[in-house]
């Protein structure tokens, strides 16, 4: 009972100090006995159960591995003492959870308050409450309060009645102190009810007063229960676990009217789409009752048509139309989901159980079209479906009057009584102007509709049978039935939910689809082109039309699955490709996509030690180390990466302190999105090497950089910058520091002991001890770098690829862009000039030479409508020099605050709004400086700088769902930025709206993101929304991005801009003078020329791109398997020139050997040149030779291989390289990691491993009546022993020499040990399999293995070096082959020098190998880490078999690269005795094998302590101390 006590308040005072989840005690008991009665594996929870939820977040801190560890002893305690302690409630409040013991507790309000708390906004200001929005919900004061939840009852306040009677939530909150307020939290909302002493109740949703009713919408949609708004005529419907319906039993003896003994949702099935552990697509079949979360659905008046946002709305509503046993509604949801699904299966009979019957099966049927013609229903539902398919032979510019007039139909009205989006004659132009022009892609001005209107009327066009539309789609080809929506990574879910609202209620019962996931082609029921019918083979029906809304990248990256694309090859004709933002699709740093397996890297300790020196080298600014290179197998090598080091470091200097998108330095607790649990945010982070960011706070989803060698720089930039994110790292490893490491670096700094076993973390001591920086950076270096992953296989998408094999159409607002030959031009195989693929007459090249008036002319063609757009230029040089990112903000204010004093304006727009001299409302942080900060640090500044009364919101973009949100600045609310709340905020403030309301647009949502209300705001009170807006240029000089940045003002021409720039000259620098039309800066030509002339030129990595893809086209592939993998390797091998030079004649003969693409190249060259300011190179004529010579300097360059030509090549490169002006290419190119992904979502099924192709799957199976007694004797189940069966085909083979021997190491794998994820697939061969399946009877199989393993060792090494072996030689050894994957977690058994097993962790347990039929051969057994667990050699050598043996550290330093392989190798070669002597002398107490290196050396330590030599520093030239023995060389 003591030890119960110890350890309960162990697990309390844990659960005190953990701030940032929601992790109980009780949530971890019950998960452990979940996983300890049944395999979890087999559970089928559902990807979004708690389980899971708790289960990655135990994962995402090793600090929960001991907390685990403590509740199930408290378990075991609890059950020896038959006491249960009284539980807690962990809610989150003031952004961080703490702990509330209740009066009573209930596990159900616990759970219901922890997920609650963790999506709204709780806060307690100090007096005991907790609060929301200003109502007190708890009392906290007394040491165990009373908290409870209630229920409230909703009866109709209007007269139409339904079938329910009335409406019960649950999980309500009452306000302290009154009995007549009570909260509702439901789908991000909150509603307050009132109820007055008169009798009379108010419901509130987000301050907007509604009512409960039930409304006669249609005959589809008719007698809902919903909530209506009181001024107006619009209606919520709300689906929710906590909302029940009370209903109407209609005069029957049963509740089951329709028949029905189960809830239908539990009786339909969908395949979902997921990702699995390996980054795998995968469907897995779920019940639609597992599916469902809350959602609000707003219907709006006056044509009440059903609109969805996503796909799980539809899930909801379906689920709610069963509730209220409402057939109607039911049948127009069903339909909906229907197209949008991918597979759904209806469970009318489980064995001799109907589970679906009467009207609902009926209904089901009508759906299906399986019942006989039904007029009445077809008369009812068709009015909610648009027919566009009677407008067949309308012309197109009528019909797209009608389009036009039906959109307006899906808007709700003003309170002018006007629909609120109506597409205007410009909007409609546009719009045919995309559909008829022969240029590819449209530029339409920033704001003018191309996401909300253009798009879902493109998409209802392509839904139409239209005879006009789909000749003019078909772009000179074959007619269209597939529609790619491809949008950035930020805008997805808009497009899906334009799409989705717009999209699923056209022509009636026509089949059609709408996917959200491009991944939707992997499904066996998504086919394209013609499929034949089931009843009449000979009958062909049309092909069945798809939509599919995706990102660019995951475009890309479906295209190098072998599945997908033999679908889409043959039918890539009848598929049209739209492109939202296409300046960022053919963005010349984000064309290419790479999807890789990775595997182990093989550095010896040398190369590692020359990463470390070179990085030191180049960040200190010190010249390359030379004396360091001497001992290199190749030193140029090393001299040209120092140089490139340099370049990289250069190029990162002023991007570290402000946009640093690439790599991302800040600190692990400021990281913005934790509080929303994105898993790839928080790996992003914790990831050990530089991993590419899609912006500055956000890693891309399991990226890598494609360079290696960026990489390892990257890499040492954070360790030295952000020295505490590798804190964990440092306290699993410290043990293993040896004597000579602390000599060499800490003998005067630190003791041996505090720095081996103490408690102080790795920035702790940096911090404290800073000249220990060097030696823990340098430690720390080589076990980040030993553990990376490089490429083994690589296939790369690019954008290129995607327009030359689609015929594409798109439209952006900041048109520059390179250009390349269309899909059509391609087909056609025309031989004229390239066709732009944008209109470009408005670009302005350095060779143009134009007037001011010129440019002007040409620049103001550019802007479109926003021809009046006031700008000045402010200089951020300041932001160099702040620390604090806060503390740059509140300059930018007190800048703003300064120039309203000093600034004149020719016109001023806002010249009533004097409030404390801000003059200012947006800040725009387009280069990422408030990398660290959170939009509460942003909040908390603004009300400390302007007061509480100058802001009462702030407009925030969420990140981990990108919905539009607003914070109060008083009570730290933060609510959606819904129609609702714009509404209750205009009704509030009126016209002074946009004086109480800040917006900060952070650097992720630059580019495409609407917000929103601006131009309702703008028409109803004829100012606009946004007053000046700052954009946070600094070092980013691409007029594209500033151009986007701007255009989060959809109200240019009335907004006032500052852009801050950095490096500006006195002369452009605008401090002090006032604003400008734009077009008449002298930094705007500046900007706006370069950025002509880099979209144009692209870099070499683009114009690299073009040759492969060209390459691609002739061989009709959309992906190119990488032919150099390993660059880095390749160089430092010195077989880099050969292989260039292959992969050079290889694309001459494939590129240049054929004419089409000879002649694009050709095209494509020429168009470039033509525009060049050299004239010298503008003037060149090319010819098939110098075309020929190009490409192969292209490649070179590529590849770093060349050298100064001194001729006319030279300056061709140094122009197709855009702005580089070095010999070497740094570029951003990225890699998606295929392999050992840990991206969790929503849709992520943690559940699921990746699954190997059928030629590699091992089947066992076993019959038996009755499993359970069948496992209870070990001695006759078989399944247990065909896990433990060994399989005589090596899985790892290594061979090493020392002195003149060669000696061999081979590893067996158990079965067992094949089903786990650190198996290359490839090793399950044919051979592996016929060996298995074998089995019959264990101790034959045994014997059998044993023979043909007999010779498979290395024989005994202790008689073969019997004479002793000198200090100071090297172990060689090189791995011949190995089929395990990096980092394993295993047991391995030893048999015999040379012959090892490995297992999984667990298998090789001591209560195990006592039933084994191989007990009596194994030895020894040691587990990953180096722990023995099993020994019967006591061998005390390290020549000897044992586990003391070298050979063992040698699997050590291949599987896992431990560290305590690498110290027991390097004292092996270099100190042996000393290593020998530490053995012997060790008395085991703490335990067996060098795991235990601290106590094991201890002696030998204390013994070269004493000695003088031993603990000198031997010093070289410079007055470092000297690297780290060099006595291993590992070559794969």
């Amino acid at each position: 009972k003591e030890l119960q006590v110890k350890v309960a308040n162990l697990i309390y005072d844990f659960d005190k100090k953990n701030h940032t989840d929601n992790v109980t005690r009780l949530k971890v008991e019950e998960l452990i006995f979940e996983v300890s009665n049944k395999f979890l594996v087999n559970k089928n929870f559902p990807v979004a159960s708690q389980q899971f939820k708790l289960i990655r977040t135990l994962n995402s801190d090793p600090d929960y591995q001991s907390y685990v560890v403590l509740c199930k002893i408290y378990m075991s305690l609890c059950q020896i003492n038959k006491s249960v302690e009284v539980d807690y409630y962990k809610v989150r409040c003031n952004g961080q959870f703490r702990i509330i013991i209740p009066q009573n507790f209930s596990k159900t309000t616990g759970d219901y308050l922890d997920a609650i708390t963790m999506h709204y906004t709780f806060s307690e200001r100090g007096d005991g409450f907790m609060v929301y929005d200003e109502l007190r919900i708890f009392d906290l004061r007394p040491h165990q309060p009373e908290i409870n939840l209630y229920k409230v009852r909703f009866d109709a306040a209007l007269d139409v009645q339904s079938m329910v009677k009335y409406i019960e939530v649950s999980n309500v909150f009452r306000v302290v102190g009154s009995e007549q307020q009570h909260l509702i939290f439901v789908a991000d909302n909150m509603l307050l009810i009132e109820d007055s002493n008169s009798g009379g109740v108010t419901i509130s949703i987000n301050k907007i007063a509604v009512e409960v009713a039930t409304i006669f919408f249609n005959e589809a949609i008719s007698f809902v229960p919903c909530f209506k708004y009181r001024d107006s005529e619009d209606v919520i419907l709300f689906a929710s676990q906590n909302i029940h319906y009370l209903v109407d039993q209609g005069g029957q003896f049963s509740s089951d009217y329709y028949g029905m003994k189960h809830e239908l949702i539990e009786c339909i099935n969908s395949e979902e789409i997921l990702i699995d552990l390996n980054d795998e697509h995968v469907f897995k079949a779920f019940k639609l009752s597992e599916l469902l979360t809350e959602s609000k659905t707003v219907i709006l008046f006056p044509d009440y048509l059903l609109q969805v946002s996503n796909r799980q709305q539809l899930i909801n509503l379906l689920d709610l139309s069963i509730h209220i046993r409402n057939v109607s509604f039911f049948i127009l949801v069903l339909f909906y989901l229907r197209r949008s699904s991918v597979a759904i299966e209806f469970v009318e009979k489980e064995k001799n159980v109907t589970k679906i019957s009467g009207p609902w099966k009926e209904a089901i049927l009508y759906v299906l079209n399986k019942t006989s013609l039904n007029r009445h229903y077809d008369k009812i539902f068709e009015r909610q479906f648009f027919d566009l398919n009677q407008h067949e032979h309308m012309p197109l510019c009528e019909f797209i009057e009608v389009l036009c007039d039906n959109f307006t139909k899906y808007q709700g009205f003003t309170e002018e009584n006007e629909y609120q989006i109506v597409p205007t004659d410009k909007q409609k132009l546009f719009l045919k102007k995309i559909i008829c022009s022969e240029e590819c892609f449209q530029f339409s001005e920033v704001g003018s509709g191309k996401t909300k209107v253009i798009l879902p009327l493109l998409c209802q066009m392509f839904l139409s049978n239209n005879k006009d539309v789909h000749k003019h789609l078909s772009r000179g080809g074959k007619s269209k039935n597939v529609l790619v929506i491809l949008v950035p990574e930020h805008l997805v879910q808009d497009a899906q939910t334009q799409v989705y609202r717009y999209c699923l209620n056209l022509n009636f019962r026509e089949e059609y689809r709408v996917f959200d996931s491009i991944f939707s082609l992997m499904h066996q029921n998504v086919q394209l082109g013609e499929s034949s019918s089931k009843r009449f083979l000979n009958f062909t029906r049309k092909p069945m039309k798809m939509i599919f809304v995706t990102s660019f990248n995951q475009f890309k990256k479906a295209l190098t699955n072998d599945s997908i694309c033999a679908k889409v090859q043959p039918h890539r004709e009848h598929i049209l490709v739209v492109a939202d933002e296409v300046d960022d699709f053919l963005d010349r740093n984000k064309l290419v996509f790479n999807i890789c397996s990775n595997k182990s890297n093989a550095f010896d300790r040398e190369t590692l030690d020359l990463y470390f020196e070179v990085s030191l080298a180049t960040y200190n600014g010190r010249k390359c180390p030379d004396a360091l290179l001497v001992s290199s197998s190749n030193p140029q090598y090393w001299k040209q990466l120092h140089d490139k080091f340099c370049a990289i470091h250069a190029e990162i200097q002023d991007a570290s302190r402000s946009i640093n998108k690439s790599f991302g330095i800040f600190n692990q607790q400021t990281l913005k999105h934790c509080s929303s649990n994105i898993m790839h945010d928080i790996e992003g982070y914790k990831s050990l090497i530089a991993r590419p960011y899609e912006s500055v706070n956000r890693a891309m989803p399991g990226s890598y950089f494609s360079d290696v060698e960026r990489t390892i720089y990257l890499t040492y930039v954070i360790l030295i910058q952000d020295i505490a994110k590798y804190d964990e790292l440092f306290q699993g490893e410290r043990k293993f520091i040896s004597f000579e490491y602390w000599s060499s670096y800490f003998l005067h700094q630190l003791d041996y002991d505090d720095l081996v076993y103490g408690h102080e973390k790795l920035s702790e001591i940096a911090q404290n001890y800073p000249k220990t920086k060097d030696g823990l950076t340098r430690f720390l270096f080589e076990i980040i770098l030993r553990r990376m992953e490089i490429r083994d296989k690589s296939r790369s998408v690019s954008s290129i690829d995607v327009i030359f094999n689609f015929d594409c159409i798109g439209f952006t607002g900041t048109p520059f862009l390179d250009n390349y030959p269309s899909f059509s031009y391609i087909r056609q195989q025309r031989e004229d000039e390239i066709p732009d693929l944008i209109d470009r007459s408005f670009y302005v090249y350095s060779c143009d030479d134009l007037s001011e008036t010129d440019f002007e002319k040409r620049f103001e063609k550019f802007q479109g409508r926003n021809k009046n757009v006031l700008v000045e230029y402010v200089s951020s040089d300041f932001v160099r020099d702040s620390n604090e990112e806060m503390l740059t903000l509140e300059k930018i204010f007190e800048r703003e605050e300064l120039k309203d004093n000093v600034i004149k304006y020719d016109e001023d727009p806002n010249p009533e709004l004097t409030d404390n001299g801000i003059r200012f409302n947006v800040i725009v942080d387009l280069c990422g400086i408030f990398k660290r900060s959170s939009i509460d640090d942003v909040c908390s500044l603004i009300k400390t700088h302007c007061g509480p009364d100058q802001f009462h919101y702030i407009y925030h973009i969420d990140q981990a769902d990108n919905s539009d949100r607003v914070l109060c600045i008083n009570s730290g609310n933060d609510v959606q930025f819904d129609q609702e709340f714009y509404k209750y905020m205009c009704k509030k403030y009126g016209a002074n709206l946009r004086k109480r309301i800040f917006f900060f647009v952070d650097n992720r949502n630059v580019i495409g993101k609407d917000i929103p209300f601006q131009l309702i705001y703008q028409r109803q009170f004829r100012q606009p929304l946004f007053i000046k807006s700052i954009i946070l240029a600094h070092d980013v000089d691409d007029f594209s991005k500033i151009w986007q940045a701007m255009g989060r003002s959809r109200t240019m021409n009335g907004t006032i801009f500052s852009i801050y720039k950095s490096g500006m000259s006195n002369e452009i620098a605008q401090d002090g003078v006032g604003v400008l039309d734009i077009k008449k800066q002298k930094l705007t030509r500046k900007l706006y020329i370069r950025n002509c002339e880099q979209k144009m030129a692209g870099n070499i990595s683009s114009i690299y791109l073009t040759l492969i893809s060209l390459y691609n086209l002739n061989k009709q592939s959309f992906y190119y398997c990488d032919e150099i993998v390993n660059t880095f390797l390749e160089k430092m091998e010195r077989t880099i020139s050969e292989n260039v030079v292959n992969h050079e004649d290889e694309l001459k003969k494939i590129v240049l050997g054929s004419a089409v693409s000879a002649r694009i190249l050709l095209h494509i060259l020429i168009d470039k040149f033509q525009r060049c300011s050299n004239r010298t190179v503008a003037s060149e004529i090319l010819t098939e030779k110098k075309v020929e010579t190009l490409l192969r300097q292209i490649v070179k360059q590529k590849f770093e291989q060349r050298i100064f030509s001194g001729d006319i090549n030279d300056q061709f490169i140094l122009f197709l390289s855009g702005e580089q002006k070095n010999h070497m290419e740094i570029s951003y190119t990225k890699q998606q990691q295929k392999q050992r992904q840990k991206q969790q979502n929503k849709t992520q099924d943690n559940d699921a491993m990746g699954i190997f192709d059928k030629k590699n799957q091992l089947l066992l199976s076993i019959d038996t009546d009755n499993y359970f007694q069948y496992t209870l004797k070990q001695q006759t189940d078989l399944i247990k022993f065909s896990l433990n069966m060994p399989v005589s085909v090596p899985i790892l083979t290594i061979i090493y020499e020392f002195g003149d021997k060669e000696h061999t190491i081979n590893v067996f794998p158990t079965v067992q040990f094949l089903y786990s994820h650190h198996v290359h697939p490839s090793y399950v061969s044919q051979d592996v399999q016929s060996i298995v399946k074998k089995f019959t009877e264990p101790s034959k199989f045994y014997k059998q293995f044993n023979t043909v393993t007999e010779n498979a060792g290395s024989g005994n090494f202790v008689d073969r070096q019997s004479k002793g072996v000198a200090q100071g030689r090297q172990i060689r050894f090189k791995v011949k082959m190995n089929k395990v994957r990096q980092s394993p977690q295993y047991t391995i058994a030893a048999l015999r020098p040379g012959v090892f097993l490995i297992g999984m962790k667990d298998q090789f347990n001591i209560h195990d190998l006592q039933n084994h039929p191989m007990r009596k051969d194994i030895q020894y057994v040691m587990d990953d880490i180096g722990f023995v667990l099993y020994d019967t050699t006591a061998s005390r050598s390290v020549d000897s078999f044992g586990p003391y043996f070298i050979e063992q550290y040698i699997l050590m330093e291949v599987l896992s690269k431990h560290e305590v392989a690498q110290n027991v190798l390097d004292y092996y070669c270099g100190k042996k005795e000393a290593l020998q002597f530490g053995v012997e002398n060790y008395k085991e107490l703490q335990g067996k094998g060098f795991i235990c290196w601290r106590f094991l050396m201890n002696e030998s330590a204390t013994v070269e302590k004493d000695s003088k030599n031993e603990t000198e520093m031997d010093m070289i030239d410079d007055g470092n101390p000297t690297k780290r023995s060099k006595s291993i060389t590992l070559a794969l």
